[in-house]
């Protein structure tokens, strides 16, 4: 019976330590996605990145921020997006999504950013690829008043923009999320300036969905935060309004991606 019980108990050990290492390697692979943030002159760029509490699972949750090498006007291509579902295989999409979306990007620069996210969709239906899920894409082209921001919105949580003076708003133009057994969506572009000064701030849904309560509380907190931080260091920011959404034990990832523009009070770069 001992010998019969150490065979069991040697067993199980053996595949808590499979999974345990299967679970370690992919998070290496989705740390390893994420990007390093670029340095702009002009701009405060950061992100963040809290993957649920437990560790037991990946998701789908990224971020993303190139400049348009061949664009000679200096633009920057940014990205938040949450694949559908939260295990390996979403990990897996959000690396192939990233990759193609930057494919796009940089092979058709004076494209804008809806028809981007349609070239992707084309290639996710006719490739078969299956990912499905939410994503802002934007580009910020500097010009004489500050910077232009375009973007489109499939299905995902609304970007915030802070003014110099704390007000913020809802940039509240979106479509459908996108997925392979959609049809052929018209993407539309939609476009605001940003004055200096400004904070742009996109998150997952991570942020502000949380179990049997009310997403406009948090959606209100995250704007209350964001409203009375314009002279905080964006890394200190994007920590307090984390710390002011979590509640309890963070059951799904989250990611946030914050671009202050230069200006009085703002640094640079």
């Amino acid at each position: 019976m001992l010998a019969s019980l150490a065979e069991y108990t040697a067993r199980a050990v053996e595949r808590v330590s499979y999974v345990n290492r299967r679970v370690q390697a992919a998070h290496l692979m989705q740390k390893a996605m994420l990007t390093e943030i670029p340095r702009i002159e002009g701009l405060e760029i950061e992100a963040l990145y809290r993957p649920a509490d437990g560790g037991a699972t990946v998701g789908g949750d990224w971020y993303d921020v190139y400049p348009l090498i061949d664009d000679e006007s200096g633009t920057l291509a940014i990205t938040i997006g949450d694949i559908t579902g939260h295990n390996l295989q979403a990990a897996i999409f959000m690396g192939q999504v990233r990759t193609m979306l930057r494919q796009a990007d940089l092979d058709h620069p004076d494209y804008g950013p809806a028809r981007i996210l349609s070239a992707f969709e084309h290639a996710n239906r006719v490739l078969d690829l299956g990912a499905s899920g939410t994503m802002v894409h934007a580009h910020l082209r500097p010009c004489s008043e500050g910077w232009l921001l375009t973007w489109t919105n499939a299905g995902h949580i609304r970007p915030l923009v802070a003014s110099p003076d704390g007000d913020v708003e809802e940039l509240t133009e979106h479509g459908l999320l996108f997925h392979p057994d959609f049809p052929a969506l018209s993407r539309l572009d939609h476009r605001r300036l940003l004055e200096p000064g400004s904070t742009l701030l996109m998150f997952t849904d991570g942020l502000v969905e949380h179990r049997g309560l009310e997403m406009d509380v948090f959606i209100a907190r995250t704007k209350r935060v964001l409203a009375a931080g314009g002279d905080s260091p964006l890394p200190e920011l994007l920590r307090r309004i984390v710390e002011e959404n979590v509640v309890g034990t963070g059951e799904d990832d989250i990611a946030l991606l914050a671009v202050r523009l230069a200006g009085p009070g703002a640094p640079e770069g």
